[in-house]
Formats: C-alpha cells, sequence, structure tokens
C-alpha cells in the first residue's frame, strides 16, 4: 500500500534505516511514510474538488518543519499513482516535482523535458509563448498534468529579479486554465503567505484553495516512530516511544498537537539512535547517547565537525555559507549550491582537492544533514539553521552585515528623495557601522554587491559631515578668544574654504572613480577610470587602481559575438584581429583600441552555425568559410573579393600559406585541398581520404612558417604532416588518445604542438615525427595551442577555462594567463608577442599581456620553504621529495644548482624553514628535527643543536635565532652556538608552534601557536606585552611577517583573512585583507613595507597595497597545488614561491617607472567625451592618455 496505509509488510534487512534525518521522505520510500493519513486523504479530496469545480493553483502551507515536503512526495504522489485521486483517469497523468531553486524555469524545463522529451531551451521558449499552447501539444486527449512546486518560498529567497517572479507565477497560473488545465500544487512555508499573496494569480489560491499542514498529534507521532521500525522488522525498547513522547509533549497536555518544528528534530534523533541499534533494537541508551530530540542535530552536526582536519574544517566553513542565503528581510535561508560553486569555495581546482571535496560533503551527507544532488548540494533541512549553533555562529556576522547593508540603502534613498538634505546623512555610530560592515560586505560580493553611486555618495557626503562636525567642536572648544583674529582673516577663510571645499570634491571624486575602476569587470574600461582617477586627485585609492592597470594581466575583451567564439587570427602587423563565431558572423577588430572595424561580416543567404577565417600574410584579405563555401573581403571596406569558392564539402578548417599564394582547406570528410589564391582552383591533388561519417573531419590545419610543411588534427585522433609541394604525407600520423583539436609549428619549424581532447598537449620532432615532450591537464582536454614569436612560450586552452603558459625547454607550466568558467576554444600570439588572444565559449575574446609578471626563468624542483640571499643572487629551498631534509641552493640568473643540496645530517624531516644571515654568508635551516648552521661559500655545516625544533627565526642583526622549545622559545647564540638568557614561555600555546616572527629592531617577537592566540614578548625583558592576541578570531595562524619598517605586523589565520596590526597604535591597521576562495598560508613584505605578497591554497601569489589594503593586479598563477612560502628581494623587484606542486618559482614584480603611462598603454585609448559624461560626470572632460 502507499501512503494512505497504516501497516506495512516487514523484510527490510536490519541494515537499512527507516528514519530519514533532516531529510524529507521521497515517494521511493513511501512504505516507510507514517503519520499522515488523514492529511494525505484531505489533500487528495481538495485537489479533486479545485480540478472539479474550476482550475487554479492549490496551496499547501504549514511552517517550518511541519512535514509538508515529506507529505507532498511520499504521501500525495504515491497516492496520485495508485489512482487515489477521486477523478477518472487521474492514475495515468504524468507528474512533475521541482523546487524553484534560483532559476526556476530551469527547473521546470528540464523537468517538462524528462516527462515529455525535447530540448529545454525549446520547451522554455514555448513556455514563454503560450503556456496552454505547450501543454495540449505533449499531452493525450483527456489527460491532465500534476505539477508540484515544493519550497516555493525559494522564489523569494533566491530568485532576485522580481520580473522573472512575476512571470513564472503567471505560467503556473496559466497551466491550470481551461477544462484540462494542470493541476499545480505549491508547497510554501506559512510564513510566505503575503508574499504570495502580492500576485493576483494567487489571490484565488489563497481565499479559497490553501490546504493547512498542521502539526502532528500524539497518534500521528506514534505511528511515525513505530511503524518505519516495525516496517524494517526493528523493535523498539519499552518506554522508549513514551520517553520520546514525553520529551516532545513539552508540558502539554496528552493528546494536544505538537510543536510544528520538532519533526525534522525527531526524525535525526532517531536515525542516531537507529545508528546505536542494540541486536535489531532501538534503545533507551541509544537514544541519550543520541542527544535526544532537544540535541541531536547539534551533536550530530559536531560530531562530523569534530572528526575533520583544521584545512577541511574551513573547507566546511565555506561549504556552508555557500548553502545559505541572507533574504532581503534579514533571515538566513537554505540555497541549493552547485558542485562548481562548492569547489570553488574550497579551492578545489585539482582532482585530488576534488576527491578530498566530495569526500567532506559526503562526510554530511551521509549523516542526513546535506542533501547531495547530481551536480548540486544543499542543506537538508531549515532545522539545521536554528538547531545547530556552529553554523549560527558562522553565520551570524552575515545577519549583522545584511542588516547595515539594507539600513544603507535604505538611508541613501531617503537622502536622494529629499533632494539630499543633510539632516538625512549618517552620524556618529551608524557611521562607523557602515565603515565597520564594509570589509564584509567587499569579501562577499555575491551577497552585498555594490552599493551603488548613491549610496556611495551619500556615505561620502556623511564623511565630509563628520569632518565638519569635529572641526567645528575644536573650533568651539578655542572659545571667543579667537573671534577677532578670526574677522580680520574672514575674507582669507572664505577663499581657503572654497578652495579645501574644490579639494574635497575632487577627491570624493577621484576616489568614486577608482571604487567604479575595481568593480567593472571591462579591463580597458577599468584601466581609463583609474587614470581618470589618479588624473583628478592623487589619492591612495586612485595609486592602488592606477598601479593595477599598469601591472595587469589582462588587456581588455572583444565582444559582440553571441555565441562561442571558434576562430581566431591576428593580421601579420599585430594591427587587426579577427574572429569567427557560432552565431554566424565574422567581425574585425583594432588590437589597439579594442573596437570593432566597422559592421560584422554576417550571411544573407546561409545559416552558419561555424564560420572559420583566415588573415592574408598581407592582411588585405579576410578569407571565411561557412558550410561548403569561402568567401574573401576587404578588410578595410569589408566588401567581397571577387566570386566565392565552392568547395563541395563543408569546410571545417582553413589557412593561408605564409607566401600568400595558396590557401588550405581542411572538410569534414576528411581532406585536405590546396587552393590558388588569385584563381581560386585547386593547387595540385587532394591530401586524405574521403569518409561518410565525422571519425575523420579536420579540426585544423597550420603551416610551417617557410610553408613547406602543412600540419593537420582531425577526429581520428591523429595529427597528420604534408609536404605541400606533392601533397604527400611525411611518416606515420602521429597519435593521441583523443581527437586533435589543434596544431601549432614553432617558429623555427623543428617542432609541432599538438591540443587534444585527451588532457595532453604533445610535442613532436617535425623531422623525426617522434615525441619529445608531453604537457598534461589533468581536469579537461586541450582546444588550442599557440608558440609564442620567439618560440621560447607555449600557449594552450581548452575546457577547464584556463589560458596557460608553458615552457617550451622545460615543459613547466609558467603561468596562468586566465581562469574562466566557461571554455577556452582557441588562442594566439600577436606577431610581436605582447598580445595574447583568447576565444571562448560565451563569445568573448580576452586578451593578455603575456610578459606582465612574467615568470624569470624556469620553476625549480622544491617543495617546503624559499629564502633570497640578501645581494638577491642565491635562492635556497628545500627540495621537492618528501621527508627529505635537504636544500637546494639557486643561481637566480641561471635557475641553476650551486652544486650538490645542504644535507642537514641527523635530520628525518624536511626543513620547515630557511634563513640567509644578514651578511650573506650564513644560512639558518630548522625542522621538527633540530636547528643547522652552514657557511654559504663553502659549504660547510658549522653548527647543529637538535634540542632545538620547530619554528625558527633569525634576528635581524643575525646574533642569534629563536626557536622553540619544549613549551617554550629559547634564544640560541650564533657566535658562541649555544643558548643564552632565559627563554620565553609559551605553554598557552598547546604545542607545536605555527609562527613567529621578530621586529626589524629585534626587540618584540611575535609567536603564534593551536590556542588561536597571537602574542607579543619584549625580547629583552622576556615579558608579553599588549597585542593582537585577541582579535584573532578566524583560528590559529599559521603564518606572521613584520614590516621592514616596523610600523605593522601581519598574520594570516585560518579563515582566508590577512590582518594587520598597527604596532605603534596597538590596534588593527586598516581592513583585513580577504581571498574569497583560498586559504593564505605565506607572508612577506617588499622592502619598502608598502606591499605584502602573500602565498595561497589555490595556488596563487598576489601582491596587496598596504596603503589602502587592495590586492594589486591578478594573482600570480602557475603553481599547480598551494603556496607553502614566498620572499622578497632585497630590491624588491621579485618574489620567489615555493609550492606543494614541487616547484620553486621567481616572479618577476617590477613596477612600470611611470605607472600612468603603462596604465594608459594598457587602456589603448582614453575615455571618450560621452563615457565621460557619462561616468564622470562631477569633473569637466580631459583628455587622461595622449
Amino acid at each position: 500500500m502507499s501512503a494512505m496505509g497504516e501497516r506495512r509488510e516487514s523484510g527490510h534487512p536490519d541494515d537499512v534505516c527507516p528514519y530519514q534525518g533532516l531529510a524529507p521522505f521521497e515517494s521511493r520510500r513511501s512504505e516507510l511514510f507514517f503519520g499522515r493519513t488523514r492529511a494525505t486523504r484531505g489533500l487528495l479530496d481538495r485537489l479533486g474538488r479545485r480540478l472539479t469545480d474550476r482550475g487554479s493553483i492549490l496551496l499547501v502551507s504549514g511552517a517550518s518543519g511541519v512535514g509538508k515536503s515529506s507529505l507532498l512526495r511520499a504521501g500525495l504522489l504515491p497516492a496520485l499513482a495508485e489512482g487515489m485521486l477521486p477523478v477518472a483517469g487521474s492514475r495515468d497523468w504524468p507528474c512533475l516535482l521541482l523546487t524553484p531553486a534560483a532559476n526556476p524555469f530551469l527547473a521546470l524545463c528540464e523537468g517538462w523535458s524528462r516527462a515529455f522529451g525535447g530540448r529545454a531551451e525549446t520547451v522554455l521558449v514555448r513556455l514563454r509563448e503560450d503556456p496552454r499552447r505547450a501543454l495540449a501539444e505533449v499531452l493525450p486527449p483527456g489527460g491532465r498534468l500534476v505539477l508540484v512546486v515544493d519550497q516555493f518560498e525559494e522564489l523569494f529567497t533566491l530568485v532576485t529579479d522580481e520580473r522573472e517572479r512575476q512571470a513564472f507565477v503567471r505560467t503556473l497560473h496559466a497551466l491550470t486554465e481551461g477544462r484540462d488545465g494542470a493541476a499545480v500544487i505549491v508547497g510554501v512555508r506559512a510564513d510566505y503567505w503575503d508574499r504570495c499573496a502580492a500576485y493576483p494569480q494567487f489571490a484565488e489560491a489563497i481565499q479559497d484553495g490553501q490546504v493547512i499542514v498542521e502539526p502532528m498529534t500524539e497518534s500521528d507521532l506514534r505511528l511515525a516512530i513505530t511503524g518505519p521500525a516495525a516496517t524494517v522488522g526493528l523493535d523498539l525498547e519499552p518506554g522508549l516511544v513514551e520517553t520520546i513522547l514525553g520529551e516532545l509533549r513539552d508540558g502539554r497536555p496528552a493528546g494536544d498537537r505538537y510543536e510544528a518544528g520538532a519533526l525534522p528534530l525527531l526524525s535525526q534523533a532517531l536515525r542516531n539512535t537507529w545508528e546505536r541499534r542494540e541486536d535489531g533494537t532501538l534503545t533507551l541508551r541509544g537514544y541519550e547517547e543520541s542527544g535526544r530530540v532537544r540535541d541531536s542535530v547539534r551533536r550530530t552536526a559536531d560530531e562530523v565537525l569534530g572528526r575533520l582536519t583544521p584545512e577541511d574544517r574551513r573547507s566546511a566553513l565555506r561549504f556552508f555559507r555557500r548553502m545559505t542565503v541572507i533574504t532581503a528581510g534579514g533571515q538566513v535561508a537554505r540555497r541549493r549550491a552547485t558542485l562548481t560553486e562548492l569547489h570553488a569555495a574550497a579551492a578545489a581546482h585539482s582532482p585530488e582537492r576534488r576527491e578530498r571535496a566530495g569526500a567532506l560533503l559526503s562526510a554530511f551527507a551521509g549523516r542526513r544533514l546535506l542533501t547531495l544532488h547530481e551536480d548540486s548540494a544543499e542543506i537538508a533541512h531549515d532545522a539545521l539553521l536554528t538547531a545547530w549553533p556552529t553554523l549560527r555562529q558562522w553565520i551570524e556576522p552575515d545577519l549583522a552585515a545584511q542588516a547595515v547593508y539594507e539600513r544603507l540603502l535604505d538611508a541613501a534613498g531617503q537622502w536622494a528623495e529629499n533632494h539630499r538634505d543633510p539632516a538625512f546623512l549618517y552620524r556618529g555610530a551608524r557611521l562607523l557601522a557602515v565603515q565597520d560592515s564594509r570589509p564584509h560586505w567587499e569579501r562577499d560580493p555575491d551577497s552585498f554587491p555594490p552599493p551603488g553611486p548613491t549610496a556611495e555618495g551619500f556615505l561620502a557626503a556623511s564623511t565630509r559631515e563628520a569632518r565638519r562636525a569635529g572641526r567645528r567642536r575644536r573650533l568651539v572648544m578655542a572659545g571667543l578668544a579667537l573671534l577677532s583674529v578670526l574677522a580680520l582673516l574672514a575674507a582669507g577663510t572664505a577663499v581657503n574654504a572654497a578652495s579645501e571645499a574644490d579639494a574635497q570634491r575632487k577627491v570624493a571624486s577621484s576616489r568614486q572613480l577608482a571604487a567604479q575602476s575595481e568593480v567593472t569587470g571591462d579591463a580597458a574600461l577599468s584601466s581609463m577610470l583609474a587614470v581618470a582617477a589618479w588624473d583628478i586627485a592623487h589619492t591612495d585609492e586612485a595609486r592602488n587602481r592606477v598601479l593595477s592597470a599598469a601591472i595587469r594581466t589582462g588587456r581588455g575583451v572583444l565582444t559582440g559575438h553571441t555565441r562561442g567564439v571558434m576562430a581566431l587570427a591576428f593580421s601579420s602587423d599585430g594591427s587587426v584581429i579577427a574572429t569567427g563565431s557560432d552565431d554566424g558572423t565574422a567581425r574585425l577588430w583594432d588590437a589597439a583600441t579594442r573596437r570593432q572595424l566597422g559592421a560584422p561580416i554576417t550571411r544573407e543567404k546561409y545559416e552558419c552555425s561555424e564560420v572559420h577565417l583566415a588573415l592574408s600574410p598581407d592582411g588585405r584579405t579576410l578569407a571565411t568559410a561557412c558550410l561548403d563555401t569561402v568567401r574573401f573581403y576587404d578588410v578595410a571596406t569589408h566588401r567581397e573579393r571577387g566570386a566565392p569558392l565552392r568547395t563541395g564539402e563543408v569546410v571545417s578548417a582553413l589557412a593561408y600559406n605564409p607566401d600568400g599564394k595558396t590557401f588550405v582547406t581542411g572538410d569534414f570528410t576528411g581532406v585536405v585541398r590546396q587552393w590558388d589564391a588569385v584563381t581560386r582552383r585547386p593547387y595540385g591533388p587532394a591530401m586524405g581520404r574521403a569518409k561518410d561519417d565525422l571519425s575523420s573531419r579536420i579540426q585544423a590545419v597550420a603551416y610551417s612558417r617557410d610553408g613547406r610543411t602543412l600540419a593537420t588534427a582531425s577526429n581520428d585522433k591523429t595529427a597528420r604532416l604534408w609536404d605541400t609541394a606533392t601533397a604527400r604525407r611525411l611518416g606515420a600520423p602521429l597519435d593521441h588518445g583523443g581527437t586533435v583539436a589543434d596544431v601549432a609549428f614553432s617558429p623555427d619549424g623543428a617542432t609541432l604542438a599538438t591540443a587534444s581532447w585527451d588532457r595532453t598537449a604533445r610535442l613532436w620532432d617535425v623531422a623525426t615525427g617522434k615525441q619529445t615532450g608531453v604537457l598534461r591537464d589533468r581536469t579537461a582536454g586541450f582546444y588550442g595551442i599557440a608558440f609564442s614569436p620567439d618560440g621560447t612560450r607555449l600557449a594552450t586552452a581548452g575546457a577547464s577555462g584556463r589560458t596557460v603558459l608553458w615552457d617550451t625547454a622545460s615543459r613547466q607550466q609558467l603561468m596562468a594567463l586566465s581562469d574562466n568558467s566557461v571554455s577556452v576554444e582557441r588562442v594566439a600570439f600577436s606577431p610581436d608577442g605582447r598580445l595574447l588572444a583568447a576565444a571562448s565559449g560565451d563569445g568573448v575574446t580576452r586578451l593578455a599581456d603575456p610578459r606582465t609578471h612574467l615568470q624569470l626563468g624556469t620553476p625549480m624542483p622544491a617543495r617546503t620553504t624559499v629564502a633570497l640571499s640578501p645581494d638577491g643572487r642565491t635562492l635556497a629551498a628545500g627540495v621537492a621529495r618528501e621527508k627529505d631534509p635537504a636544500i637546494q641552493l639557486w643561481d637566480v640568473a641561471t635557475q641553476r644548482p650551486l652544486g650538490p643540496p645542504l644535507r642537514p645530517e641527523g635530520a628525518r624531516r624536511s626543513v620547515s624553514s630557511i634563513e640567509f644571515a644578514p651578511d650573506g654568508r650564513t644560512l639558518v635551516a630548522s625542522s621538527l628535527d633540530g636547528l643547522w648552521l652552514w657557511d654559504v661559500a663553502s659549504r660547510r655545516e658549522i653548527a647543529r643543536d637538535e634540542a632545538l625544533k620547530g619554528v625558527a627565526r633569525l634576528s635581524p642583526d643575525g646574533r642569534y635565532v629563536a626557536v622553540q622549545r619544549d613549551q617554550a622559545i629559547a634564544f640560541w647564540d650564533l657566535a658562541g652556538r649555544k643558548e643564552v638568557g632565559p627563554r620565553i614561555s609559551v605553554p598557552d600555546h598547546t604545542g607545536v608552534l605555527t609562527g613567529m616572527a621578530i621586529s626589524p629592531d629585534g626587540a618584540i617577537l611575535a609567536s603564534a601557536g593551536f590556542d588561536n592566540r597571537l602574542r607579543l614578548f619584549d625580547v629583552a625583558t622576556r615579558r608579553e606585552i599588549p597585542g593582537p592576541r585577541d582579535t584573532v578570531a578566524g583560528g590559529f595562524v599559521n603564518a606572521l611577517a613584520f614590516s621592514p619598517d616596523g610600523r605593522k605586523l601581519a598574520f594570516t589565520a585560518s579563515d582566508n583573512a590577512v590582518r594587520l596590526w598597527d604596532m605603534q597604535r596597538r590596534r588593527p591597521a586598516g581592513i583585513a585583507l580577504i581571498i574569497e576562495d583560498a586559504a593564505t598560508n605565506a607572508l612577506a613584505f617588499s622592502p619598502d613595507s608598502q606591499v605584502l605578497a602573500t602565498g595561497d591554497t589555490g595556488g596563487g601569489v598576489r601582491l596587496w597595497d598596504l596603503r589602502v589594503n587592495r590586492q594589486l593586479g591578478t594573482p600570480m598563477t602557475g603553481h599547480g597545488r598551494g603556496v607553502t612560502a614566498v620572499a622578497y628581494g632585497r630590491d624588491g623587484t621579485s618574489v620567489a614561491s615555493v609550492a606543494d606542486d614541487g616547484t620553486a618559482r621567481l616572479w618577476n614584480v617590477r613596477t612600470p617607472p611611470d605607472i600612468e603611462a603603462a596604465a594608459c598603454a594598457n587602456a589603448g585609448r582614453s575615455l571618450t567625451r560621452e563615457e565621460w559624461e557619462s561616468l564622470v560626470r562631477q569633473e569637466e572632460y580631459r583628455r587622461t592618455c595622449q
């Protein structure tokens, strides 16, 4: 029987849990759904009457936790399948179940496609045009659709576009109209009635068609406890049921209905009790150990959390934050998060990290705290939001920030509506609350988008007024003694006040433009706004944006195509870029200004799903291929040149010979033909044999620089080389494990690079046909490949969305220039190597400078830690092999090892820290096995002490080393080779220190440990002094460093934030530095103390401008795994990094001598007058880039 029956046949094995925990019951487990017979019958009866009388939406509502979802899924749907609806033929009606999530139309169309066939995109068009007609087209005569929309409150908590909400409600209502209209049942929490009532389509449902799901009675609850157990053959210890009911009753008279929210807690408690069953019996002891009803959820969640490593706990925090949302009313709500979102939150960019993230999600899902779907995850029930205090603590800051954010928007709106009356400005505590909350908003832009120009203007005005009020108070305190002087200087004061007001206006304008520069997604526009901000006023914010623009890798985007860009080419002089798209158009672009040249080149007679193209070597002709036709256009006029070429087969690849005399086409059948560029007739015999299917389709063609050799890439998993003079194949096919998508010759023609869907790019010796190297992407296949003009680098692109640069000599990855959410189809270098274009599946072509933040030389084997000598000539790093304590010295100029590795005698584990003495002559290394000193010149070990273990730091004057010893910090004199002076006791650090630093003057020592505290000590007295110990709220500190000027202490906790402490004022130095999707493992200050370099678990090295505590440019990427250490060179032009991918790398971080000129060069132009008037209304137009 279905949910209508109260007796079930047993026979389930004892290892099947009959209780769902926080998850709702589903149709497939309806035999375990008890206690809702009356509710199911009532729902069927009401639905039958609604369908008989007239069609409309049936609203099913009730308090959170009352069991609405289970009633709909395990009660209503199985009953409908058994024909229990009192309407003829209803047993055969198709049923759809969906939840709105963030895209309700997508959810509806996907379910529709599964039930009736067809593509979701087509269904969407039909539903938006005419829902009733779309329904009539898929139903048989006399048939009706049952559509159940559960958790309808998601329409208000997750869908932000009101027009989308209205359209979805109208569609639901339209589906119910007519004699054969659909039965639409909407399940919604009772606290969202008022939101539903705002839509006319719901008015009748609320007045006449509403079903209230009431809390269970005692008899219902008793059956909900005993029924599932009996079904699977479990026994209940006498007294257990009465104990549970007594706890749930909580003082109510016997027989009363129970609290609605208790149902999911009960289900979780019963599941926990089942996990502690004894010989097939649920016991009182198991119930007590599970935490009973009131504490079962908390205990379950905390048990899972307690078994996690610190890193996994950080990932769990990020997961739950992504699976919750703060509603417009300031409430916490669940949301379904995609696995892509969750992987990004945990920096799970590698297969190993994604596997770890999956295991972490499964740990919570296994206890029914999360529900996992094919490509997403969500919190199992709202009850977890209130019953798990840890989760509340995680998201509590979001609630406060949301309240301040909403009050700000409301106050700014009132200020604007009242003609910017100063009486409406923020003052005092409200202004401070915004300043305190703003860092939180900035590190979560999805939840807190930029408040907009009105709010920014409101805050700027409030800040100015606060400053004026402060000045007024100071003037009053000066007293009447200055009145005569003020009278004499009144005229001068007025002039100065006007000048000051003008200066303040310029400062505000500069800061506003800097903020706009930061949030715009267009790199070129961002650069132009930054220069404009700097030109108006030299504020720190503007300098940050100009410097970011000057060193930014991105050089703008080419936008206009409406579908993916699949073809890409530079003209021979680099001035023009040509793109071809699946939208059926080719477009030409000015490479300097990033502007489109003329109108798109479109087809009038043909619909092209693919456009292939090539630019002639002289740059005058653009050849485009669509279907079996190649057309030729004048680049200057866009006019067609001569008659089109009909090839007889669909063209899939196109290229010009470098001599300009011939061009080549490859087609769907696998045939390649050369054509005379003047007569457009075949040039020599065809290459390859035609096949009827697509197994040999040509994916790409490329000529060597001398034009004598042609390479082809094919679906048949091979690349082939051809002699262009004889049309004969050269050697055997070059094999891959998947489709070969692209080919490219090195500038000297000696090497061929191939990119394949088998996740490899391979290098081949053209003369011998032998493979000489392989590049791998563990996550996705390669689509595009290109050599740099000098042949030293190779660019790859593919399904992962990453554009990566490789060193052709070492085959090592140098850096990733982009990391998109969509595939990158093709890449191309400009002829001078200053631009790299990447064509993407989203219709955008992104431009980057492959020289910016260029890695210096090639990666060096290393893993654990790194240091640069004072003269910057030598790099020392722990070797890459695990448990190997060796240290390798490298020549920075050549990236070559300086002799054999240094091996600490007696050490068994990797070194954890390395430092050069100030004179560069001595190297100090420490590990959990001891402390060692070497003479750098002779490479001779000069001292060691195996009793000093763990984190160690060399004093700035090189006289001593501070190192952990037992529960204390000892001081080891380098000259005397012995411990000196008393130790610093740190008993509260509980074990191994996690970090230590000494101030530049040697007076203060900072230490941190697993007690989540950071302490400062006076080195002379060994006593603790006031510091930031109570400001570390994000977990244990894992890296810390003093700035070279001694004014700041930087430290990073396990919550992704890097905090700065003002050593003079003894307070936080500005806002924290936040990385959204990775934790920071390493810190290093620039020599001038103005920039902080950080290394994170995502493999990125970042620079931060400490004038404004904001990131400079984009991360330097190239490491395949988390960065473990960073170090600045003494001259500030280079940064060294070491990572878990087993490499040490050097990065060029030299600042351009003229940052404004560099930013202008990256922008390519100035703002136009129209752009200026739109974006910089408060200042007169000027050309900022000449």
